[in-house]
């Protein structure tokens, strides 16, 4: 498979995940898909893309932002970066679900920001974090 069927693929699978999230989050099986199923399959084409197309990596390579710029150079690892992006909002999305359930926020509550986590990551993040710190009055 090519970058450009890698990031297609990305993108259709991790639909599954927010699927199961947002509307099955209390099937038992629905953190174990997303955790132990999704989210390793995402890690390892990841590590795959990145161990083949990393080039000139160095221990200075995310010191400046045209080091970083560097890296990305190649469709490869465009795709990697990519699907970093998905895994991590995906895990940030089953987090929210999680700790909303032991925190006993609402469903309706939790569920608004989910879109935002798997459109814009740490902006949904934050919108759960003011819905956790307003509703539990801790900003733990």
């Amino acid at each position: 498979m090519n970058a450009s069927a890698i990031f297609s693929f990305g993108n259709a699978f991790v639909i599954l995940g927010w699927i199961l999230i947002i509307f099955l989050p209390n099937w038992k099986y629905t953190q174990a898909i997303v955790l132990s199923g999704m989210i390793v399959v995402l890690s390892v084409i990841y590590s795959y893309l990145m161990l083949k197309g990393m080039g000139d990596f160095s221990a200075d390579s995310f010191s400046t932002l045209a080091n970083v710029k560097a890296l990305f150079q190649n469709d490869d690892s465009v795709a990697a970066g990519w699907l970093h992006y998905l895994a991590f909002d995906l895990f940030v999305g089953a987090y929210i679900v999680r700790k909303s359930k032991t925190l006993q926020i609402s469903r309706w509550l939790y569920t608004i920001p989910l879109p935002f986590t798997f459109m814009f990551g740490p902006m949904g993040y934050l919108i759960f974090f003011i819905i956790k710190t307003l509703k539990t009055k801790s900003l733990v």
